[in-house]
């Protein structure tokens, strides 16, 4: 009975890390797509995101 436990036991480790390693991976794959759509863009530069310039001093 301990060997069978054991073994569920290992399975179940064993899929738990495929999955996170699949889930990382699938995340990363994202980020670079992410990436080269930033890299491709050329004219992308969004004015409403820049600041105000400073005000004199007086």
């Amino acid at each position: 009975m301990k060997k069978v436990v054991s073994i569920a036991a290992v399975a179940l480790m064993a899929l738990g890390l495929t999955t996170y390693v699949v889930e990382n991976t699938a995340n990363e794959f994202d980020f670079m797509k992410d990436i080269s759509k930033m890299l491709a863009c050329d004219g992308c530069v969004n004015n409403d995101d820049r600041r105000d310039p400073p005000k004199p001093i007086a």
